[in-house]
Parts: structure tokens; sequence; C-alpha cells
């Protein structure tokens, strides 16, 4: 079955944070965490230690906050998405990103943000993306995007397949990177050795 995404969900952009910055002058000043474009990664999950710290002049409007759930989309090239786990609730989202919350149950929302991630929609959506100096999607784009919708019990089996791989890349990638570590490590500790011969 296909969907319209904004057929189960609510699409929000997120707050302009410019407007609500702290100033010299403020009455009030209260600190928050907020998603930076570094916690997108290579997968669907949100990087929390990248996080920037944002002082803003007044309490802000709870609907601007991830919550468990939530799908996060960049709205700069490369719109990927990110799902929002329990422990990154309460992270301010900013202008750069959207909020995607689903309104229905029959939806497994780490496998829409899969879909998003997906080539076939990362396509669709470089279609819809303004011609400026910098490709931009608009909500009503990502509204009007056409999801595929297995069962949710195959939607499941799908999210955890995913996961799974991520993992795996993730340990590879690792592997990678502690052999690279090693094998400059040689490298230099030759050249050290070369030079105390002389």
């Amino acid at each position: 079955m296909k969907v319209k995404l904004g057929d189960i969900t609510t699409v929000r952009t997120g707050l302009v944070v410019a407007r609500k910055k702290h100033q010299l002058d403020s009455a009030e000043k209260v600190a928050y965490s907020q998603v930076s474009l570094r916690c997108f990664g290579s997968g669907v999950v949100l990087d929390h230690e990248h996080a920037d710290a944002f002082v803003s002049a007044e309490v802000l409007d709870a609907k601007y906050f991830t919550q468990e759930g939530d799908i996060l989309v960049r709205l700069r090239s490369p719109s990927l998405a990110l799902y929002v786990e329990k422990e990154d609730e309460g992270l301010l989202v900013n202008s750069l990103l959207t909020i995607i919350r689903m309104d229905t149950h029959n939806v497994d929302a780490k496998y829409v943000a899969y879909y998003i991630n997906s080539k076939t929609a990362q396509r669709l959506l470089m279609l819809d993306m303004q011609s400026t100096t910098i490709p931009m999607v608009k909500t009503r784009d990502l509204e009007n995007l056409e999801i595929v919708l297995p069962p949710l019990a195959e939607q499941k089996r799908l999210v955890a397949l995913l996961d799974l791989a991520q993992k795996e890349q993730e340990l590879l990638q690792t592997l990678i990177n502690e052999k690279k570590q090693l094998s400059q490590t040689i490298l230099d500790t030759i050249i050290q050795q070369h030079k105390e011969d002389k």
C-alpha cells in the first residue's frame, strides 16, 4: 500500500532560533541542547554527542523539542532522516530541520525514517528541491512524499534487519579505523627507530 507522508504524520518545521537567542538585555536566560546537522550520521540514529548548546531569551514552546518516535529530516541536501529514541528526547529542533510525528499507531516511525533515507525516496526529494544555491526540500514536498507501507509486522521485521545491518557497518568501520591507526603507529615506530639509528 502507498500513502502520502502527510496523511499519516504531522510535519512541522523547527524553530527559527535567531529570533529567540539570548541577548545582553534579555530578562531571561534559558539553556537548551539543540540538534545540529552534525547529529546526522550514516544511519537513522541521532548522534546526540554532537548536539549544540543554545541559550534562549525565553522558555520555548514544547512543540519544538524532540519526543521519542519523532523523525527529524534535514531541509538542506542531503535530506536525511533520523529516528528519535528515548534518550534523545528534549532536544531543541531548529528551522534547518523538520519534525515528523506519527498520527497513527499502524506505522513504525523508524521504518519511515529508513524509507526516507532510501535511494527511492531521496531521488524523489531531489526532484522537488528548490533550485537555489543550497538545495532545500520544503515541508510540503515531505508531506507529498509517497511511502510504501507493508503491514506493520513486516515493517518491524525490516527495521530489525536494517538495525542489524547498521550495527554491522559501524563495527566494520570501527575495525577499519583501528587498522589504519595500527598501520600508522607501526610506520611511525619504524621511522623513529631509523632516526635514532643515525
